[in-house]
């Protein structure tokens, strides 16, 4: 990678943690539930294109069955959060 690319990729995340900081608090704990709401979104997109058969009742129930198999898959991980560690 060349200087001025890094350079660029630079500015741009400098550009990106400064919005971050100036976004008001209530902003940013409503950014959880609008991301989660545009993933379910894009997820019944793919659903509508895997199976252009289905009803949207049927594209609500596939979404909810792969939402329970990633909670799953999460409950079950191996890696768990342990907090901090005192050195």
């Amino acid at each position: 990678m060349d200087a001025r690319t890094k350079d660029l990729q630079d500015s741009v995340f400098l550009t990106k943690v400064a919005r971050a900081r100036r976004t008001p608090m209530d902003e940013k704990i409503l950014d959880g539930p609008r991301l989660f709401d545009q993933s379910c979104e894009i997820m019944r997109g793919g659903i509508r294109s895997e199976n252009p058969e289905f009803t949207p009742e049927q594209v609500d129930q596939e979404l909810r069955r792969r939402l329970a198999i990633a909670r799953k898959i999460d409950d079950a991980s191996l890696y768990r959060d342990a907090g901090v560690v005192d050195e």
